[in-house]
């Protein structure tokens, strides 16, 4: 080869090597370029804990570390009350609308089942493996279950039982380390905390608070009654109203009358909601309610002058002298569920296992001191076992008994509230008011007869 020619090689491959990198890096970023980005997605999350101050914080501070988990999903938060859920829900289901995940009371979740407002999210937990659901206590699931899928994952799970404020208990001569055992020895207790506090002549002070609303939050204060005076709300075979019982008479009759006798209830009952009551221990108006783990956590928001968490204690839900019924109490238990409207499924499966995750849970509980439905929370998380609270409330599951889950619930216990209000008010006698409920409500389980069925006179 000439020495021409030599140049003329050397030349080229000089040039060549002194290119290459910029087709190397072109090359690369047309490859780059073609690498779908993740496109970003909205995921509408609707709880009505996020009006209250304590939950808002832990949850926000949830979905920052969700979002950054999950870059490409943004929550969005919406804010309901706790009485208007089911018909927001509703409303905004029916057309076509909604949240993509939100939160519920058990009772609501089989007429949301029925009514097609939940989506199946069985395929979803098939993804996770076999073992997914091992962590939930069955009788948890079994509530969220029909016809073999699943359409929500249980949440928090508690027992109610009863807190006083153990200030008010010393200053009305009473041992805060014995608190009532029967629904006599709680109203004499009552009577004995109502009182003035304050010598201007007046009652400032009521033994008692419970809620008289129209509320959702009325089924959690009177079952307890009901069911530790022996009392049910329908017979076995769930086809008829079982309220007319001499035991559940009873019961609707001691309820009623720490308003309408004893007054050991402050007035204007029929207003007043959990958020109310709950606002009333916090001011030191009433000494006991019936409530569970987020009971503390909220009066002391409500007013931290008062150092709940150190004043207040919990106890077992009294029972009525002489009987010994297998449940005193009922269980709390709300469910995640996923609207079947949502545009995005994954997404809003990747909220839900979230939120109920172990280590969710376990900041549900150090945050709000609610327990879970999981085993592997309330069963074994060392700083639940150890709280005065909870401890309590975990030991009363096993006497914990969940209402009726039927459909139609929701129309039952709104009887049974109508009921209560009639006989606190005095507008009826409480053995008609009831007995006008017991009706209603045997009217509208009349579904689930046969033409030749009746139901038990009692």
């Amino acid at each position: 080869m000439d020495s021409k020619k030599i140049k003329r090689v050397t030349a080229l491959f000089l040039l060549l090597l002194f290119l290459a990198p910029t087709f190397i890096w072109a090359g690369g970023e047309k490859e780059k370029a073609t690498v779908p980005v993740a496109e970003e997605v909205k995921i509408v999350f609707s709880d009505w804990h996020l009006s209250e101050p304590h939950w808002e914080k832990s949850l926000k501070e949830a979905f920052q570390l969700f979002e950054q988990q999950n870059p490409n999903i943004k929550v969005q938060l919406d804010v309901v009350s706790y009485a208007e859920k089911e018909t927001k829900y509703t409303t905004e289901i029916e057309a076509g609308k909604g949240p993509d995940v939100f939160h519920l009371h058990a009772y609501s979740v089989k007429s949301f089942i029925e009514k097609g407002y939940t989506k199946d999210l069985t395929p979803f937990i098939e993804k996770e493996g076999g073992g997914f659901l091992d962590s939930w206590y069955e009788q948890t699931l079994e509530i969220m279950y029909k016809d073999g899928k699943y359409y929500a994952i249980p949440g928090d799970f508690m027992a109610m039982v009863l807190f006083y404020n153990t200030e008010l208990f010393k200053e009305a001569g009473l041992d805060p380390n014995q608190p009532p055992k029967t629904w006599s020895q709680f109203l004499d207790y009552a009577k004995k905390l109502t009182r003035d506090r304050n010598g201007d002549g007046k009652t400032d002070v009521w033994g008692f608070g419970t809620i008289g609303a129209i509320d959702p939050g009325f089924e959690l204060r009177f079952t307890p009654i009901l069911f530790s005076h022996g009392g049910e709300y329908l017979t076995d075979d769930q086809k008829c109203s079982a309220l007319y019982t001499s035991e559940s008479k009873e019961a609707f009759r001691f309820f009623t009358s720490l308003v309408s006798e004893h007054k050991v209830v402050p007035p204007g009952v029929t207003a007043d909601n959990p958020g109310t009551v709950r606002q009333k221990m916090a001011n030191e108006q009433v000494a006991m309610l019936l409530g569970s783990g987020w009971t503390p956590p909220i009066v002391d928001s409500n007013n931290p002058d008062l150092n709940a968490m150190e004043i207040l204690r919990a106890a077992p839900v009294p029972v009525r002298e002489g009987r010994s019924p297998k449940f005193t109490t009922t269980a709390w238990l709300s469910a995640w569920m996923m609207n079947p409207n949502t545009k995005h499924p994954q997404e809003a499966w990747e909220v839900i296992k979230f939120i109920t995750s172990k280590e969710m849970e376990q900041k549900w509980f150090d945050d709000a001191r609610v327990l879970s439905s999981r085993k592997d929370v309330s069963g074994e998380y060392t700083p639940l076992l150890e709280d005065k609270f909870a401890k309590v409330i975990a030991k009363e599951l096993k006497n914990a008994k969940f209402v009726p889950q039927i459909k139609e619930w929701p129309q039952i216990i709104e009887a049974i509230n109508t009921a209560a209000q009639e006989a606190m008010t005095g507008a009826k006698e409480s053995d008609r008011a009831l007995r006008d409920a017991h009706e209603r409500i045997n009217r509208i389980l009349k579904v689930y007869r046969t033409g030749a069925e009746t139901c038990p006179e009692f």
